[in-house]
């Protein structure tokens, strides 16, 4: 691969700005500082010499997180309750036949359903997926239970990896993964006939799915009467939709939410015959994309819920307040090396919470209401010897040295005000302390086009490298050869 010429001049502007400054006082903190800046900017052109300085260095998708308020703020440590995977349950084709025409495809579906949260009932309940629709998006799908953040399943679009829902192919009685290929069972919308009596589609093409199982997933031991939501969690967009400047129009990161309408619970279901009858039965249908094309048809995942009682929805009523969550996480160099591209020595997420509620217009919500707003950040990881003064916004928090190097804190900073990383420019920096140099201080900004970063903006969900581990290069923009 050809290296950049932009990247080749800007390393010998930072090869004469280090040849010049290292002439100048080395007890001029401004010469130190600037000499600092120009090894690393050299040192970064050879460490990624196919890298293409210009460009902007955020590389957060800025998408919604969404919670039931401050009272309940979703965490990942660990709970009371478990959930435990099962084994293969074949699907009742009288309660998918049902379902089909619940959740018509490609029909707006919303009117059946509300924005919603559960609580957990006096018992344990399971959950079973049982079918997938017309969705080329991948996803995760999570609870929140007691602000308690589970992973539950991931959708499989491969046929090595074991897949929590399966088809079967009617002609060798074999199951395989449900996921896109050439084969007659790999098409993710073949479920639409599954008692064999339509072998063939619409469109003309043979359907030879016969019977369906999923992996049931239990939830036990979970304290009564806790809260609880569902989201997927996107991971590949679906949307096929392109902007003017060729951009996939996607929602990769966003968490398609129970509380913001993105699912809705059907009761009254029809008990399939292979679960007890003392059990309880609703299903709960997902929308995978909150875009401005999306069918809303609510099919493109849906599970079964049962139990002796099961989780009852509770509608998130006009003047009932949830928090829409946005979150972008800066990693930060502070030049106590030119040579270290870890970007850990801070690693700081920052946020800005909306309190938004519903209005509704025959019955499905048509807006939502913004009731305020606040912004925080939390200190992830330290990863540098330092001390330094952080700005975001109007805040500055000074901390850092060797007390803290290598340290994990969640430290909470409340009471940040001004951060404009979500609209604006990434008004964030650092002034952190000259190596040997007590009290005077390097000042690092968040970087613009053609300059090396020394703060870079990613998603809260990218971790952060080990000590001396460089970032990989697919981490920027490489530009192809033409």
């Amino acid at each position: 691969m050809k290296t950049n010429v932009k990247t080749m001049m800007m390393v010998i502007a930072a090869s004469s700005m280090v040849a010049c400054t290292k002439n100048a006082d080395l007890f001029d903190s401004s010469a130190i500082e600037q000499n600092a800046k120009a090894t690393y900017a050299e040192n970064f052109t050879k460490k990624y010499p196919n890298v293409d300085l210009n460009q902007s260095w955020d590389y957060s998708t800025k998408q919604s997180d969404y919670r039931l308020g401050s009272g309940n703020k979703a965490r990942t440590r660990a709970g009371e309750g478990g959930i435990t995977k099962g084994s293969w349950y074949e699907v009742d084709n009288n309660t998918l036949s049902w379902m089909h025409k619940q959740l018509v495809e490609g029909q707006d579906n919303r009117k059946l359903g509300n924005p919603f949260y559960m609580t957990v009932p006096g018992n344990d309940f399971t959950i079973i997926p049982i079918y997938q629709g017309q969705a080329g998006a991948m996803w995760n799908l999570h609870v929140v239970v007691d602000g308690v953040d589970y992973l539950v399943w991931e959708k499989s679009n491969s046929e090595i990896q074991k897949g929590d829902i399966q088809i079967k192919d009617g002609d060798s009685d074999e199951w395989h993964n449900l996921h896109g290929g050439g084969q007659s069972w790999e098409n993710w919308n073949s479920l639409y006939n599954t008692d064999g009596s339509d072998k063939w589609l619409a469109d003309g093409s043979q359907n030879l799915v016969t019977a369906v199982r999923s992996i049931p997933f239990t939830f036990h031991d979970f304290r009564v009467g806790a809260e609880m939501y569902f989201y997927l969690n996107v991971t590949v967009s679906g949307s096929g939709v392109w902007d003017d400047k060729y951009h996939e129009m996607n929602n990769v990161g966003a968490h398609e939410s129970s509380l913001k309408g993105q699912m809705l619970a059907l009761q009254d279901v029809p008990r399939p015959d292979n679960i007890a009858e003392d059990n309880e039965v609703m299903i709960i249908g997902c929308e995978d994309a909150d875009l401005k094309d999306s069918d809303w048809d609510c099919n493109d995942i849906v599970f079964l819920v049962y139990g002796k009682t099961v989780p009852k929805p509770i509608k998130i009523e006009e003047g009932k307040e949830i928090e829409e969550v946005k979150t972008v996480r800066y990693m930060i160099e502070d030049l106590g090396a030119t040579d270290d591209f870890d970007f850990n020595d801070i690693v700081v997420d920052v946020t800005e919470i909306r309190t938004i509620s519903p209005t509704y217009t025959n019955g499905v919500v048509t807006k939502w209401n913004e009731k305020g707003k606040r912004q925080e950040a939390v200190i992830r990881h330290l990863g540098g010897r330092l001390p330094f003064i952080l700005k975001i916004g109007n805040k500055e928090f000074a901390a850092g040295g060797q007390d803290t190097f290598q340290t994990s804190p969640d430290l909470k900073l409340d009471n940040v005000t001004g951060w404009t990383g979500l609209t604006g420019d990434h008004n964030i920096s650092i002034q952190v302390q000259q190596m040997d140099n007590n009290g005077v201080y390097n000042n690092v900004k968040f970087p613009k086009a053609g300059e090396a970063p020394m703060i870079i903006a990613v998603d809260p969900s990218q971790g952060w490298m080990t000590e001396r581990q460089s970032v990989p290069a697919d981490w920027f923009y490489i530009p192809t050869e033409e």
